[in-house]
């Protein structure tokens, strides 16, 4: 059964902080672009995934207030997932502050549509990283809010291992030595994660 997720955005006043225009598009095609919060959240109501481009810490934060009590959503960030698993081009077709490049200025609809394909192009990237590698990832990655509601909506969960091991397999010659590979996993796990994107984006 497919999981149902709406892609979203929000255009917020810089000064006032105030929300100024919505845009969504469901998985079943439907399509919103409105200023009324109240529309948007009943367009939204009933999804189990909520996905966007800086999604968590920017839109979530004006539309969460604006979502009735016991609504709860999953959100997926393609912001955080773009360097992951497009190392070479980690904004994709991006522009300056984290906005996605639009043929319109200033459309939530266009930008929604816009997180929509750069989504399935990050899913279609995860899957295509050897299952060792998509191991590493979801086990140093899926304490973070930033990216565990990915790994929920692509059915991978981190299983108890020795990740140090399979970093030291998969990377195997691509790292110094004498690095503290624990260490990084304990203290700097996203880091960690992303500095192995970049290591093995060659292969």
């Amino acid at each position: 059964m497919a999981k149902s997720i709406v892609f979203i955005d929000s255009e917020v006043g810089v000064d006032d902080k105030k929300i100024h225009d919505l845009g969504a598009v469901r998985s079943d095609r439907a399509t919103f672009h409105s200023a009324s919060v109240q529309d948007f959240c009943a367009f939204i109501s009933g999804t189990e995934f909520l996905c966007g481009h800086n999604i968590i810490h920017h839109d979530m934060i004006f539309i969460k207030p604006h979502i009735s009590g016991g609504t709860t959503y999953k959100y997926i960030d393609t912001l955080y997932l773009s360097p992951l698993l497009f190392p070479k081009r980690p904004y994709h077709a991006l522009l300056k502050d984290d906005k996605l490049q639009s043929d319109e200025l200033n459309n939530p609809l266009n930008d929604a549509q816009k997180a929509e394909s750069l989504f399935y192009d990050e899913v279609n990237a995860f899957h295509a990283l050897s299952s060792q590698r998509r191991q590493i990832y979801c086990c140093l990655l899926y304490q973070f809010e930033e990216f565990q509601d990915f790994f929920d909506y692509v059915n991978f969960a981190p299983y108890k291992s020795n990740v140090a091991k399979l970093i030291a397999t998969e990377f195997n010659g691509k790292l110094c030595s004498n690095s503290d590979v624990p260490l990084l996993i304990k203290h700097y796990p996203v880091v960690l994660a992303y500095a192995l994107a970049l290591i093995g984006s060659d292969d």
